[in-house]
This record gives structure tokens, sequence and C-alpha cells, in this order.
């Protein structure tokens, strides 16, 4: 049993790093969602995000300009890191969970075999 559970305290280990790294690089991107409003006949890109209880529109370029790609790709690396982040989260727990289950079952076992000798 302790290999295995050597084996969960290492992804335990690699996934908190994973944590750390995506968790850095979200903080180096722009926070908020990017919206796309089209007013006549052209696209306007806006950051939208909260600062405190409210919600904040920043005008950000025109669609046709040659920011929006980069706003767009910041944007899409945003939600795809958020979402590993918390799919991270989810597994992390996972295997808290399953540590604590293999440190109770070791503990009973060696109740077990204390008794047994005895």
């Amino acid at each position: 049993m302790s290999i295995v559970n050597e084996i969960l305290k290492e992804e335990l280990n690699r996934l908190e790093r994973l944590q750390t790294k995506y968790s850095a690089m979200l903080e180096a991107l722009p926070k908020g969602a990017l919206r796309k409003k089209k007013i006549g006949q052209k696209v306007y890109f806006y950051l939208v995000s909260r600062k405190g209880d409210q919600v904040v529109t920043e005008y950000l370029c025109q669609g046709d300009s040659p920011e929006a790609k980069s706003f767009e790709e910041q944007d899409a690396k945003r939600r795809d890191l958020k979402s590993k982040v918390k799919s991270i989260k989810e597994d992390i727990a996972e295997i808290k969970k399953a540590i604590g289950k293999f440190a109770r079952a070791s503990t009973l076992q060696a109740k077990r075999h204390s008794q047994a000798k005895s």
C-alpha cells in the first residue's frame, strides 16, 4: 500500500506545481471576459470585469484592428487556463481524499497487526 500512497503523493505534488504555474499565467492575462458588440456595421471589443460589486466595461478596440486578434487569443488562453485550474483543483481534492483513505487503512491495519501479536 505504501507504493500506491507514494505515487499519489507524487501526483499531488505535480498537480500543485501545475496549479501554481497556471495561476501565475492567469495573473499575467487581463482579468475579465472579452465581449464583442456590433453597433451598426462595425464590431467593437470590450473587456468586462468586476471591481468590487460593480461590473465595469472597458473599450478595447474595433473588430477590424490588428489588436483584436491578440485580445481574442488572450481571452481564449484565459478560458483554457481557467478550465485547467478547475480540473486540477478537482483532481487535487480527489487525491487528498484517496491519501486520507490510505492513511486510515494503514492505521487500521497496524492496529489489527498489533492486536494479532498480543
